[in-house]
C-alpha cells in the first residue's frame, strides 16, 4: 500500500516478539524497533527483515535481546543489511558477539552499554571488538577503522591472552597468531619521575635526613622547615646543594617562593642548608625609635652608645672608626651642627629695587620696640638673608654723591 516507503519508525510502541506477524516491503531501507520488549532476535529476522530485501539498517537498541541469530538462521538476514545497532541490550558474552562475523554484509556496528563490556576500559572495549570482528569497518559511529589501528588491536589481543590457559583462549587467538606470530609481552616501563626524594637538611650544627615531596613550592618547603628548626620563613635563607653542579657553580639560593622543587632537579642525596638572615638593629635614641634600620650589623662591632659623632667628623677620627652602621639623629641635633662650608661675603653693592628704605623718624623705634616689623636686608648671591645692608641707612646720600660732585655743591 506504501510502495515508496523507505524508512519506518516503530520505536517505543510496546511491541513484543513478532511471532507469526510478518512484514514485507521491497523498498524499505531503514527499520527502527528500539525501546520495545523484544527478546528474540531470530523471530525478528525470520518474520520481519527476511521479507525486506532492500533493508540496510536495523535498530534494536534498548531491547532486552539476549541472543543473536545462529549460523543456520543467517540465511534469513538480507545481504543488504550493513548497519546494526544493538546497544544497551542484554547480550552478555563474547560468543554472541562473534556471531556478527557471519552476517553477510554487516560492516557498521553499534554496541555499547552491554553487561559483558563493563569490566573493560573504553580503549580496551574498542580494541577487543576490532580484533574479534574483522568484517566491521566502522565501530560505534566513529571514523573508519584504519589498517594500523586494526593491526595494533590484533597484536594487543594476542598479548592479552598469552597468560591464559589454552582452553580459555578464543578461536580468534589462533587465527591472529597465524598472521602475526606468537608475540612476546611488552615490557612495562614507568618513566614518571619520583615524587618523594630523600635529602639532608642542615641548620647550624643540626642535620636531618627527610623524605620530601618535589611537587611542593619553595614557600611550602620553608613552612615545613619552620617546624623542624623554628626559623620563620621571612627570616630564612635557603640554599640548595646539587651533588654535581655545586662543584662547578656553587650552591643556589632558593629565592622564588612559587617555584616548585622539581624544577631544581632534586635527586636522592642532595642537601639543603638553612641560614638565618641578620637581625635588624633598632636605634632607641632616634625619634623613630620604633622603626628599623635596614641592613646587617657591622662586623667590626657595636659603637659606644654614649658617644655621638657629628656629620663633619673626619674619616680618620676615632669616632668614625668605632662604627660603620648608619645612625639616625634627632631633628634638634641637626640644628647644632656647624656648617663647615664657608660662604663668600657680599660686596655690599645692591640695586635700588632690592631694598625698601625705612623712614627716618620711625627707624629707631621700629628696630627696638616692634620686633614683628621686618628690617630690610640685602641678599647675596648664595640666597642668605642674614647680612645687613651697609648702605640702606644712607641710601639717598650714597647715590647723590655719584651724581653731584662736591665742587658743584660749593657752587
Amino acid at each position: 500500500k506504501m510502495p515508496k516507503l523507505d524508512e519506518l519508525h516503530l520505536s517505543a510502541n510496546n511491541l513484543g516478539d513478532p511471532g507469526n506477524a510478518t512484514l514485507e516491503h521491497n523498498n524499505l531501507r531503514q527499520l527502527y524497533l528500539s525501546c520495545n520488549p523484544i527478546n528474540d532476535f531470530c523471530s525478528v529476522s525470520l518474520n520481519f527483515i527476511s521479507n525486506c530485501s532492500s533493508l540496510e539498517f536495523l535498530s534494536l537498541a534498548e531491547c532486552p535481546v539476549v541472543q543473536l541469530p545462529t549460523v543456520d538462521d543467517l540465511s534469513n538476514v538480507p545481504t543488504c543489511l550493513h548497519s546494526l545497532n544493538v546497544s544497551t541490550t542484554k547480550i552478555n558474552s563474547w560468543t554472541e558477539v562473534e556471531k556478527l562475523r557471519k552476517f553477510p554484509g554487516l560492516n557498521d556496528l553499534r554496541i555499547q552499554g552491554c553487561p559483558f563490556l563493563d569490566e573493560y576500559t573504553a580503549h580496551e572495549k574498542r580494541m577487543m571488538l576490532i580484533a574479534r570482528l574483522p568484517n566491521i569497518k566502522v565501530m560505534n559511529g566513529g571514523e573508519q577503522i584504519t589498517t594500523t589501528e586494526r593491526e595494533d588491536a590484533e597484536r594487543a589481543f594476542i598479548r592479552h591472552f598469552l597468560d591464559k590457559p589454552e582452553d580459555e583462549r578464543p578461536s580468534r587467538f589462533n587465527e591472529l597468531v597465524a598472521v602475526h606470530g606468537l608475540l612476546a609481552p611488552l615490557v612495562n616501563i614507568d618513566l614518571s619521575p619520583d615524587m618523594n626524594i630523600k635529602v639532608s637538611i642542615y641548620h647550624k650544627d643540626e642535620c636531618r635526613e627527610e623524605s620530601i615531596s618535589v611537587m611542593q613550592s619553595v614557600k611550602q618547603f620553608k613552612q615545613l622547615l619552620q617546624g623542624y628548626f623554628n626559623v620563620a620563613p621571612a627570616n630564612m635563607r635557603l640554599w640548595y646543594y646539587d651533588q654535581e653542579m655545586t662543584k662547578i657553580a656553587g650552591p643556589e639560593e632558593m629565592k622564588f617562593a612559587n617555584k616548585e622543587l622539581y624544577t631544581y632537579n632534586v635527586i636522592d642525596g642532595d642537601y639543603f642548608v638553612v641560614d638565618e638572615k641578620a637581625q635588624l638593629r633598632v636605634l632607641t635614641g632616634s625619634p623613630r625609635a620604633h622603626s628599623m634600620v635596614i641592613g646587617s650589623l657591622s662586623p667590626s662591632g657595636y659603637s659606644n652608645s654614649n658617644s655621638r659623632c657629628n656629620f663633619g667628623t673626619s674619616p680618620t677620627s676615632p669616632c668614625s672608626k668605632s662604627t660603620n652602621s648608619r645612625i639616625r639623629r634627632k631633628p634638634s641635633e641637626s640644628t647644632n651642627l656647624s656648617n663647615t662650608r664657608t660662604r663668600r661675603k657680599s660686596s655690599g653693592r645692591t640695586s635700588p629695587g632690592r631694598t625698601i628704605p625705612t623712614p627716618v623718624g620711625r627707624k629707631a623705634s621700629l628696630s627696638s620696640s616692634s620686633p614683628s616689623v621686618k628690617t630690610p636686608v640685602a641678599r647675596n648671591l648664595f640666597g642668605t638673608s642674614n647680612v645687613r645692608n651697609p648702605v640702606d641707612q644712607h641710601y639717598g646720600e650714597f647715590f647723590h654723591s655719584k651724581v653731584f660732585r662736591e665742587d658743584n655743591k660749593n657752587c
